[in-house]
């Protein structure tokens, strides 16, 4: 039974894609707003990736304006620096997916210490974690981009997170939507949880996770249940 939660939370925890609320007032068509919404998020994940793995490292929110700067230029969307800027400035705003704070909620009930470590700066994490409600129910934040100067799947940032969890290795889960950051958290020797939201097809390259589950509701009744069964 795990005793600290590490929880990504893009993806994991908030809807990145719910951007598309903030965009959609400055292109006026939601179809438009949420795929540049899709494609500001694809470039995202990619620029993280490709700039690890060349040992560079552009923090944020730079790095999210010049993804959003990529999108807009896309999909021919001609916007001023103030939009631009507003848009990025914005990026707090990201709704928590429906069953996410209930889930939270029943974790904490366990007496289960519940920490992000996450790729954003620690100002942006606290923003939209206030903005989707889950603020409350998260012990800590920490920034790998800030603390690591590394994206996800970097071996620095799960390293990081072994230092701060608190508890023993064996102790820690590590909780995250993405197959390609449950890859990484098993190659580090950490249990995961891949909490998989699109569905997605596990890639056979010998990498279990510890629990796959629907959703985050899922793996609370699974640990309320593995709990039940010890005491």
């Amino acid at each position: 039974m795990p005793k600290t939660l590490l929880f990504d939370t893009w993806g994991t925890l908030v809807d990145n894609y719910s951007i598309a609320d903030v965009i959609e007032p400055y292109v006026f068509e939601s179809h438009t707003a949420q795929k540049i919404s899709e494609d500001w998020r694809f470039q995202h994940k990619w620029a993280m990736f490709y700039l690890t793995l060349c040992d560079s490292f552009v923090p944020h929110p730079g790095l999210n304006e010049a993804c959003l700067r990529w999108a807009l230029d896309l999909h021919h969307v001609e916007l001023s620096d103030e939009a631009i800027k507003d848009i990025n400035a914005q990026y707090h705003k990201l709704r928590a997916y429906p069953d996410v704070v209930g889930a939270l909620k029943a974790l904490k009930e366990q007496g289960l210490t519940i920490k992000i470590i996450a790729n954003p700066t620690k100002k942006m994490i606290e923003d939209h974690s206030k903005f989707a409600g889950t603020r409350p129910y998260i012990d800590e934040i920490i920034s790998s981009g800030e603390e690591a100067k590394a994206f996800k799947p970097s071996p620095k940032v799960y390293q990081l997170g072994i230092e701060r969890a608190g508890c023993p290795k064996e102790d820690i889960l590590w909780v995250t939507s993405h197959f390609w950051e449950a890859v990484g958290a098993v190659r580090q020797g950490l249990r995961v949880a891949w909490t998989n939201r699109a569905r997605q097809p596990p890639l056979k390259i010998g990498i279990k996770p510890t629990y796959t589950t629907k959703n985050l509701q899922e793996l609370a009744d699974i640990l309320t249940a593995e709990q039940e069964r010890k005491q």
